[in-house]
């Protein structure tokens, strides 16, 4: 009988480009590095990648537009006067279920994330996650609405592990520069 080769593992097999994951986690790493005062994201992507803070696929991959849009967005002024910005701030929180679900019962549940960016105003905390989603006009609303949940869990729990309060939630979309303000509907 003919024998059939093995099919190469996947670590071995020829991939050109990266998949629309890694792309959103080059762009993820690059906006933690991101400094918010300084205009050049051509430049601020290239010393990432030479401090191999990116790989060179992941450098080529982030889209230095969308970075220069941020950047002169009126988001990134209002993260260049805050106070205590905190970049992909880790956290692991005990919350009531019914905070997460107003029909939840009394059960507690172990809640882990990390945020993309809070930092302090005078009012109280902001709350930033940046989205790589591929949205346009009209969509963008609907889409935030999809991310509302995750908003209101991320500022349940700064509020505890921070021990102050959320006065505001934000995305900002990447392909489109939109900036959406999920604030405090329920």
């Amino acid at each position: 009988p003919a024998l059939r080769p093995l099919s190469q593992p996947r670590f071995r097999q020829e991939r050109h480009g990266l998949t629309p994951a890694e792309k959103g986690t080059a762009a993820h790493l690059a906006l933690q590095y991101l400094d918010f005062s300084n205009p050049d994201a051509a430049g601020q992507v290239a010393a990432l990648r030479d401090r191999r803070l990116l790989t060179p696929e992941q450098a080529d991959s982030v889209d230095i537009r969308q970075l220069e849009t941020l950047l002169a967005s009126p988001l990134a002024a209002d993260i260049r006067n805050g106070k205590n910005v905190r970049r992909e701030y880790p956290f692991t929180v005990l919350i009531s279920a019914a905070e997460l679900d107003s029909g939840a019962a009394d059960d507690r549940v172990l809640l882990q994330g990390v945020v993309d960016c809070c930092f302090e105003t005078e009012e109280g905390l902001t709350v930033v996650d940046f989205k790589t989603d591929r949205v346009f006009g009209a969509d963008v609303a609907g889409r935030a609405e999809h991310y509302r949940p995750q908003l209101t869990a991320y500022s349940a729990a700064l509020e505890r592990v921070l021990e102050k309060q959320v006065v505001r939630r934000v995305l900002y979309f990447l392909s489109s520069g939109q900036t959406v303000d999920l604030s405090f509907k329920s």
